[in-house]
C-alpha cells in the first residue's frame, strides 16, 4: 500500500477533523499536567538539603577510615554546627519619594521557586570514630590526622575508640 493510499483511507474516515482535534487536546492536557506535577529530580543534588550533605560526608568518612591500613571496620559520628543556609537572589526596590526599600525574591524562569545563588554547608564541630584498630596508638593517630584534614577539625575535637570485639 502506498502513502497516497493511506492518506486517502484516513481522509475517508467520518469526522476525521473531530478525532484529530480530540487527540490534540488530550496531548496538550497531558503536557500541561506534567508541568504541574512536582519534579522528581535527582536527590543527590546539593540543593536537596543539608541532611544529604551531612549523611554523605559521614558515609564518605566512614569509608575512608575503614580503608586506612589497620583501622578495619569503622563507625563514624559527626556533630554539625547547623543546617545548610541557602543564599537566595533578591532585588531591592524603592518607591518614588520613599526612603524604604523592599527586597523581592527573584524566582526562576519557570516561576518554581527562588534562585539559590549558593549554599553554605554546616561546619563540623566534632567527630567520634569507633574502629577495630582503635586500640593501636599509630592507627589512632592516623585516623585523627585523616579526620582532622577532611573535616578541618582540631585533634582535640576528634575521639577514636576501639570497636568491641565480636564474639
Amino acid at each position: 500500500m502506498s502513502v497516497k493510499g493511506v492518506i486517502e483511507k484516513i481522509k475517508s474516515v467520518k469526522h476525521f477533523e473531530i478525532i484529530l482535534a480530540v487527540i490534540a487536546v488530550v496531548v496538550m492536557l497531558a503536557v500541561y499536567i506534567s508541568t504541574l506535577l512536582p519534579d522528581r529530580g535527582d536527590d543527590d543534588t546539593e540543593t536537596a538539603s543539608g541532611e544529604n550533605y551531612c549523611d554523605r560526608m559521614q558515609r564518605e568518612l566512614t569509608e575512608t577510615v575503614s580503608a586506612l591500613k589497620g583501622a578495619g571496620k569503622a563507625k563514624v559520628i559527626i556533630r554539625w554546627e547547623s543546617g545548610v543556609e541557602a543564599v537566595i537572589a533578591y532585588v531591592s526596590s524603592s518607591g518614588t519619594g520613599s526612603s524604604t526599600s523592599t527586597p523581592q525574591i527573584v524566582t526562576g524562569p519557570d516561576g518554581s521557586g527562588p534562585i539559590v545563588l549558593k549554599e553554605i554547608y554546616p561546619k563540623a564541630l566534632g567527630a567520634i570514630i569507633i574502629c577495630e584498630g582503635g586500640d593501636n596508638v599509630k592507627i589512632k593517630l592516623d585516623v585523627i590526622n585523616a579526620v582532622s584534614v577532611l573535616l578541618d577539625l582540631t585533634p582535640e575535637n576528634i575521639c577514636v575508640y576501639p570497636m568491641e570485639k565480636q564474639k
